[in-house]
């Protein structure tokens, strides 16, 4: 690529149709051959899972074309953001952005490089060096760790610090005696790392579904069950997912369970539990946004384990966001 570095400025409030501007103009500077952008999101306020997942694709689009993308941030409240979410291993965060031409007065003042951290100061006009792991170009960098994988998930909407939901299961037996069932629920989470589902009640044939459940909820805890690496990437709906095996440290009836996750947003879109029995459990998820936050909308499993052919549909709602919960929810003396 030849020209020069552009820098662009994304203020509050941001909406999807300021990030579609932002993004139509950051497309235009890369198709013209700009190397390196650079956006300044100081003023955005909030650092929510819609912005982050644009900024990914921005940066996205630029590496597939040998460009970059530079955040630059100096407020306490978007540099822990950026810190939480591992955003700062995917993007190269400044202190200041310079713009592309020297001004008469420089809105701030440029540094000289602070060294090999992750968030270094950089002279007027300098490339702007990224840290990618989503590039699917010959040039791509080494894939996040595991640890970096599950840190991301948890921290996907940095700014909730609890909530509760109700949660209905449609369950079809689909081998005699073809019953279908009704259940209802609710699920809580509060940080950093409870989370449980509490089924109003369950039949025996569906008897380990809450604890299914609680395993896709709560990323955090598989550390402290499973053995985790990465073992690849797939494609989904279109865009890159990465995946990750888990194997139990202590053998139970799972042989292992694959998950895939967006690296765009940070997602689980699917888990597939394989049992030493031959059966297994296939779970696809969808999203949506509550009050700027990225929550889990619906469920779509298949379970096929012997003498069981069965389908689930689940759906959340009514959330309710940063409240107040029992913690006796989480150890089983609320319910």
């Amino acid at each position: 690529m030849s020209g020069s570095p552009q820098n662009f400025t994304l203020a509050k409030p941001v909406s999807p149709e300021t990030l579609q501007a932002l993004r139509a103009q950051v497309r235009a500077a890369i198709e013209a051959g700009v190397p390196a952008i650079g956006i300044d999101i100081d003023d955005v306020g909030v650092l929510d899972s819609p912005l982050i997942s644009a900024l990914i694709s921005m940066l996205r689009e630029a590496r597939e074309r040998g460009g970059s993308v530079t955040l630059c941030a100096s407020r306490k409240s978007i540099l822990d953001t950026l810190h939480i979410t591992a955003l700062d291993k995917v993007f190269t965060i400044v202190s200041t952005v310079a713009p592309a031409a020297p001004p008469p007065a420089p809105r701030r003042k440029s540094a000289k490089p602070a060294g090999t951290g992750r968030a270094v100061a950089a002279f007027a006009g300098a490339l702007f060096a990224i840290a990618s792991f989503l590039s699917s170009s010959a040039s791509a960098q080494t894939e996040p760790s595991p640890d970096d994988i599950i840190r991301s998930v948890a921290a996907q909407n940095a700014q909730m610090q609890s909530y509760q939901a109700r949660f209905s299961l449609d369950l079809a037996l689909r081998t005699f005696p073809y019953l279908a069932q009704h259940l209802d629920g609710t699920t809580y989470f509060k940080r950093p790392d409870s989370y449980e589902i509490v089924f109003d009640k369950v039949p025996s044939y569906a008897r380990g579904f809450d604890k299914i459940y609680t395993d896709v909820g709560n990323p955090t805890s598989w550390p402290k069950h499973f053995n985790i690496a990465l073992v690849g990437e797939d494609t989904r709906n279109g865009h890159r997912e990465l995946v990750l095996r888990l194997v139990q440290k202590v053998r139970g009836m799972i042989d292992h369970e694959d998950v895939d996750i967006d690296p765009a947003a940070w997602h689980v879109d699917s888990m597939e539990w394989h049992y030493y029995n031959g059966g297994d459990i296939a779970m696809t998820q969808e999203f949506e946004n509550v009050g700027g936050f990225s929550v889990l909308s619906k469920q779509h499993a298949t379970i096929r384990i012997p003498f069981v052919h069965a389908g689930a549909e689940a759906v959340y709602r009514n959330y309710q966001t940063n409240v107040a919960i029992n913690d006796g929810v989480f150890t089983g003396k609320a319910h």
